[in-house]
């Protein structure tokens, strides 16, 4: 049995349809008052949070294997995603321990291995350490920028802003920084790996797309695989931070905070070979991601549509 927090989320679903799917029984965690997720055929799905260890106690029974998926993303406040990142975490493994699972696969970061971390990638990071100094057999993922049919969070928006920019797009920073995005259904895929494969065991792997490209191009990318044209204008760093910091005092939801723009600005292009090499892991990319995640044809996603 498979204990799968997060089972609500883009990526959770989509997890514990592909374990199912596999012939694994996969009992998933939602939090009281949140809508259960339809189209989940054969996944037992639980109340409890991850804030509350007493709610995590009884769903132990027949438990080998533990996938912890469950996050908070910018912007919630620093506070509650070091609360949700890091005690949820030593929260699930209490629970873990006491059940005696084999296996503990934490769902990380890029973020955790930034020079220059936000509050979100120091989250992650402290958890990665928690999670290695468990006692507990494990794997750590750190998954890139996620994207797909319908999201992951950041990609939708960035999305979203593509389609709706007036013709001129607003970069904040130089747009240099490297990224490598990586398909929802690669994560899927990395996680099924983690919990199957011996070799994936005290590893902290990157699970990347097969495709390196700067902000600016994959801006370009999507634009071109919408069938749409979109002029970049760089707004200086200092300046967009400062920019920023008005908007969410403005519009506390607002989801490029100065902290997200740290990340934007930092390379997030992580090396997928070792996890590759080591357990066989396969990505796609980007342009053949593109074709799926945004539901175009591939002339556009090679952007020979205007």
């Amino acid at each position: 049995m498979i204990f799968l927090t997060g089972v609500s989320g883009y990526v959770g679903q989509r997890v514990a349809r592909r374990l199912a799917a596999a012939g694994h029984r996969v009992r998933g965690l939602i939090p009281a008052g949140e809508p259960l997720p339809a189209d989940l055929p054969g996944v037992e799905l639980v109340r409890g949070d991850i804030l509350e260890p007493a709610s995590l106690e009884p769903h132990g029974a027949g438990v080998d294997v533990v996938v912890h998926a469950a996050a908070a993303m910018l912007p919630n406040a620093a506070e509650k995603v070091r609360s949700v990142n890091v005690h949820g975490t030593r929260h699930v493994l209490a629970a873990a321990r006491a059940w005696g699972v084999r296996r503990f696969v934490y769902v990380s970061a890029v973020s955790a291995a930034y020079p220059k971390k936000n509050s979100y990638g120091q989250s992650k990071a402290e958890a990665e350490a928690i999670v290695a100094a468990s006692g507990i057999p494990w794997v750590t993922l750190r998954p890139t920028m996620i994207y797909g049919e319908g999201g992951g969070l950041h990609f939708a928006r960035l999305v979203a802003l593509v389609k709706n920019a007036p013709g001129v797009l607003p970069i904040f920073g130089p747009g240099t920084a490297k990224l490598q995005p990586v398909h929802v259904a690669d994560v899927a895929s990395a996680i099924q790996i983690a919990v199957t494969r011996d070799e994936a065991v005290g590893g902290t792997w990157g699970v990347s797309g097969a495709s390196v490209v700067t902000f600016d191009e994959l801006v370009t990318r999507i634009a071109a695989a919408l069938g749409i044209r979109r002029t970049l204008v760089h707004v200086p760093l200092p300046l967009a931070m400062v920019a920023a910091t008005v908007a969410v005092r403005l519009s506390p939801s607002f989801f490029l905070t100065p902290e997200a723009l740290i990340g934007l600005n930092q390379d997030a292009d992580i090396d997928f070979r070792p996890f590759a090499e080591a357990c066989g892991y396969r990505p796609r990319t980007l342009d053949d991601g593109l074709v799926d995640g945004l539901g175009v044809t591939e002339a556009r996603a090679d952007g020979s549509s205007a």
